[in-house]
């Protein structure tokens, strides 16, 4: 069976962009032997120009609930000194329990990209930072997004499900959903009115980006058999998301001329590429390598890279977008 709740904590549609960062360090602290602290820093790469909704999020694992003072911090602001938290699920191995805070009035409060999560707990009873979460989100008139989040504590035994009504019909849905899978043998099985996926062979805390489809529910099972310890699936928290926000298309044009490439890339899309670098790579090596910094939509640059005579040579050009890493590839070659 199923025990615990989500909690639905925002949901809407509009010109919103939305960013949802996740850390899962799986640290224990106090104790014999362990640290006494934790340190994690998000860095804001929304493109609103200010915040309307920032929440935080703990996800913690305890033997036990006689937890003696300890101190959460968010940019240097005490968020907390007791362990008060709003939610427990009880485990095999103790409790999964959860705790969010409305850090909205920190966030707005200083003009920064980056934001620092401290954890301090001296005390004799083990506990486990699993799940470190924030969600900030504003107004943005270039991105049309559709959103629902839900933080909590599910503890999904073997066979047992939970469902979601999502608050609204999504027609290209992904779903971001932190899940605990206690060993390689538990599957999750994902299902939405359109598209069904089985997450196996994977253990801890996994940050899950999966493809809905049309949707207006969701379900999440566990299949696995149960012969292993601890038993239970966590569920953690679950953004299911629709967004349509500009993007950069990088364009690589080229010409080898004896031994070096000359390149020639260019931004059609919508949006800047941050941090752009292109290599050259022959025979696992790296042969040379430009940072070219960013690029704006319409902007063209030119560079030339050594290569390795006689053999297959990748160009590859990789940058950044909204904090993601993509890259391109292309296969080159010099004359015998």
């Amino acid at each position: 069976m199923s025990s615990g709740s989500l909690q639905l904590y925002l949901s809407g549609n509009g010109n919103i962009d939305l960013l949802y960062d996740n850390s899962l360090p799986e640290i224990t602290l106090g104790g014999a032997g362990h640290p006494t602290s934790y340190t994690v820093t998000f860095e804001h790469i929304l493109k609103t120009r200010s915040i309307d909704k920032a929440l935080l999020e703990l996800g913690i694992r305890v033997a036990s609930m006689e937890i003696p003072r300890w101190k959460i911090s968010f940019n240097d602001v005490v968020l907390t000194r007791e362990f008060k938290p709003l939610l427990c699920v009880e485990i095999s191995n103790g409790y999964f329990c959860k705790i969010v805070f409305d850090v909205t009035p920190i966030v707005t409060s200083k003009d920064s990209s980056q934001h620092k999560v401290d954890i301090e707990y001296i005390g004799v009873k083990e506990l486990s930072i699993d799940h470190i979460g924030l969600l900030m989100l504003g107004s943005y008139e270039e991105a049309m997004s559709i959103y629902s989040y839900w933080s909590g504590a599910v503890s999904l035994q073997p066979g047992s499900a939970t469902d979601i009504e999502l608050p609204y019909e999504f027609e290209h849905a992904k779903a971001k959903i932190i899940a605990y899978l206690p060993h390689s043998d538990a599957k999750l099985l994902i299902s939405s009115d359109s598209v069904n996926t089985i997450i196996e062979r994977t253990t801890g805390m996994n940050e899950l980006i999966v493809d809905l489809g049309t949707t207006k529910r969701l379900k999440l099972e566990h299949r696995g058999t149960g012969s292993y310890y601890p038993r239970e699936i966590l569920l953690s928290s679950i953004l299911v998301y629709q967004m349509n926000v500009p993007e950069p298309s990088i364009d690589v044009n080229h010409r080898i001329v004896n031994d070096i490439a000359e390149i020639q890339l260019s931004n059609s899309g919508s949006d800047a590429a941050e941090n752009v670098v292109v290599v050259s790579i022959a025979v696992g090596n790296v042969i040379d390598r430009k940072v070219l910094g960013k690029l704006e939509p319409g902007d063209a640059k030119k560079l030339q890279l050594k290569i390795k005579h006689g053999a297959i040579n990748t160009i590859r050009v990789i940058w950044k977008h909204r904090g993601k890493t993509f890259f391109k590839d292309l296969k080159v070659r010099t004359e015998s």
